[in-house]
């Protein structure tokens, strides 16, 4: 039995926390105003606030452990802590999902925070029902852990499979969502806050359906659950701001994932058949549960950091098949001379010159060339076009050096610069650069943060140099780091 007070107290706890944030948010974004056109500096004080507060979350739920240690025993605070962790690492896909709604409604950075306070605790409130109905089922009818574990152990599979594909999963269903969304955003006349909030709070209960039954198989206490889904939750949108540019750097995530879905499933078996009599059904322990849950997520970080030391590793390969979706302009899965035409009208829509006119004329020639010279390079079936295959296996430091690549990444930087150069100063302040990166799908938080990185003598522009670095080391550098990464604002 938990005592009364330890509720009281973690509660206040995380209110006071919410409100701090919230707050010393608000003044950060007033005190930023000013410093606005400082990018770098911006984007390092955005990341160290995400930080400290990640810590603050993961400490307030370690010291309910420890409450939970002290008043109710250390068996119930094992299965907190299993549960906390479990919730955390298996909410970490919504991640994506929370990038893809704010990308495709286009929602200032500034306003994310705010959304995706409302969103989860809107999510909390479905989830805390849905859990409070599937623990009473659960208490009345045993025998429902035998298909939740045949449910995880199928989730498991499905994520170890689908592991091969990058560790985004199945970006395709995010989309879908997400665009499902915008159309019923339309037809409401518009992007208000609090549809947004609802959009982010229903894909969070969509996506949750595996990591709810995951803790029913650590514990069937209703406030349990919910305290675990309270603290994941809340620090996860923390880790949104911190980590959703470089998830899919975590080559093995959905490889861990699974592993931890098959684990509690085959837990919630063998308490099934342990329940049942059956003699050989071990009861796996709490502590045991808490230490294979974290030795997975350590597995799982420190796979991902030895990948990324690999030049052909996976995740130099998911950060290619992501530089291939930016010029990939159509999204037919091939690069081709169509894709050039068509980045040519949207340059035209958004600064604002005919296609035909002298700066249209310029840039058709200097895309068209980019690409012929890409294609006498990469196209190894001679089809006329460069494939997501071709073109991962193709690009690299082969191609640095060669006088036809360097005159042709020259021109289009050139090009690129002289059509969002809007002042005709000759180099690109961080608004040129935001609209300019718009146009390859960036959003402005995106484009700050690589305009910070593009600015390589902090001058506070770009000047043509420093974009042909960019986009020169976007085809002749593997590194899933690199500099080229954010040629165009985003990968």
């Amino acid at each position: 039995m938990v005592a009364p007070w330890v509720w009281a107290v973690a509660a206040a706890a995380l209110a006071a926390a919410i409100a701090a944030e919230v707050l010393l948010g608000r003044r950060a974004l007033r005190t930023g105003a000013s410093g606005a056109g400082r990018s770098g500096a911006s984007g390092a004080g955005t990341t160290r606030r995400a930080i400290g507060w990640v810590g603050v979350y993961v400490s307030l739920a370690a010291a309910f452990g420890l409450a939970l240690g002290f008043t109710a025993g250390w068996v119930t605070a094992g299965q907190f802590y299993t549960g906390y962790l479990t919730e955390y690492s298996l909410s970490l896909d919504n991640l994506f999902v929370f990038s893809v709604i704010m990308t495709w409604f286009a929602v200032p950075a500034a306003r994310q925070p705010r959304i995706l306070l409302l969103g989860i605790g809107l999510a909390l409130v479905m989830r805390s029902g849905l859990i409070v109905a599937g623990a009473a089922a659960l208490n009345r009818f045993g025998w429902l852990f035998y298909p939740l574990g045949v449910v995880l152990v199928w989730t498991a599979i499905g994520l170890i499979r689908g592991s091969t594909d990058g560790p985004d999963g199945d970006p395709e269903r995010h989309v879908r969502l997400a665009g499902w969304l915008r159309r019923q955003s339309e037809r409401q006349g518009g992007r208000p806050l609090l549809l947004i909030a609802a959009a982010i709070g229903v894909a969070d209960l969509l996506f949750a359906f595996d990591s709810i039954p995951a803790i029913f198989g650590i514990t069937t206490s209703a406030v349990l659950v919910v305290a675990c889904n309270v603290f994941a939750l809340m620090g996860l949108r923390q880790l949104y701001a911190l980590l959703a540019g470089v998830l899919g750097r975590i080559v093995y995530l959905n490889t861990g994932l699974g592993l931890i879905c098959a684990f509690i499933g085959v837990k919630l078996l063998l308490r099934a058949l342990h329940g049942s009599g059956v003699g050989w059904a071990a009861d796996i322990p709490a502590w045991l549960s808490v230490l294979v849950v974290a030795g997975v997520l350590l597995a799982t970080v420190g796979a991902g950091l030895i990948d990324g030391r690999r030049p052909h590793g996976r995740l130099a390969r998911t950060m290619l098949q992501r530089r291939f979706a930016v010029v990939d302009t159509d999204g037919n899965g091939v690069w081709q001379w169509d894709d050039c035409r068509l980045l040519t009208q949207r340059l035209s829509q958004t600064f604002g010159y005919a296609a035909d006119s002298p700066a249209g004329r310029a840039v058709t020639t200097a895309l068209g060339t980019l690409f012929d010279t890409m294609l006498s390079h990469l196209d190894a079936n001679r089809d006329g076009v460069i494939s997501r295959e071709e073109f991962v296996a193709g690009v690299g430091p082969d191609l640095a050096g060669r006088p036809e690549f360097d005159a042709a990444v020259g021109a289009t930087a050139r090009s690129l610069l002289q059509v969002a150069d809007a002042d005709g100063n000759g180099v690109l302040d961080p608004g040129e650069y935001t609209r300019l990166a718009a146009v390859y799908g960036a959003q402005a938080d995106q484009a700050e943060r690589a305009f910070g990185r593009l600015d390589q003598d902090r001058n506070g522009v770009l000047d043509a140099t420093e974009l042909t670095l960019a986009i020169s080391k976007f085809f002749a550098s593997r590194d899933p780091g690199g500099y080229g990464n954010v040629a165009f604002g985003h990968v």
